[in-house]
C-alpha cells in the first residue's frame, strides 16, 4: 500500500501503513463516555415525553457500551497473544539451551570414558610391585 493520502475511487482514505485507526486504545474510554452521556440523555429525552428520542439514546448508550467492551476484549486478546508469543520464544530458547547442554554432557562423558581407558591401560602396563603415581 502506498503512503499516498489521496482518496480512493470510493471516496475513502486508506489507513496509514496498513493499520486501522479505530484500534487505538484511546477509543475505549471515549466509547464508555459516549455510553454514559447517551444513557444520561435518556432521562432528558423522556422528561418531555419523547419516547422515540429516549429510545434512540438508550440504544446508542447500549451500543457504545457494547463497543467499549468489544474494544477492551480485543486489546486484552492482543496482549495475551503478545504474551504467548514471548513465552513461545522463551520456550524455544530454553529448548535450544537444553540441547546444547545435552551435547556438552555427551562430549564430557566421552572424554571421561577416554580418560578412564587411558588410566586402565597405564595401570595394566605397570609391573605389579611398582609404586603408583
Amino acid at each position: 500500500m502506498s503512503d499516498d493520502l489521496s482518496a480512493t475511487p470510493s471516496g475513502r482514505y486508506p489507513a496509514p501503513s496498513g493499520r486501522v485507526w479505530f484500534r487505538h486504545r484511546a477509543w475505549i474510554p471515549v466509547s464508555w463516555t459516549m455510553s454514559m452521556v447517551n444513557l444520561g440523555a435518556v432521562w432528558f429525552a423522556a422528561a418531555p415525553g419523547e419516547a422515540a428520542h429516549a429510545t434512540i439514546h438508550a440504544l446508542l448508550g447500549i451500543g457504545f457500551a457494547l463497543g467499549a467492551e468489544r474494544l477492551r476484549a480485543r486489546a486484552r486478546a492482543a496482549a495475551m497473544v503478545a504474551s504467548l508469543e514471548e513465552t513461545l520464544d522463551l520456550n524455544a530458547h530454553l529448548q535450544q539451551m537444553v540441547e546444547d547442554l545435552e551435547s556438552r554432557a555427551g562430549e564430557l562423558e566421552e572424554r571421561l570414558d577416554f580418560a578412564d581407558r587411558l588410566l586402565a591401560q597405564q595401570r595394566s602396563a605397570e609391573p605389579p610391585g611398582a609404586p603408583g603415581p
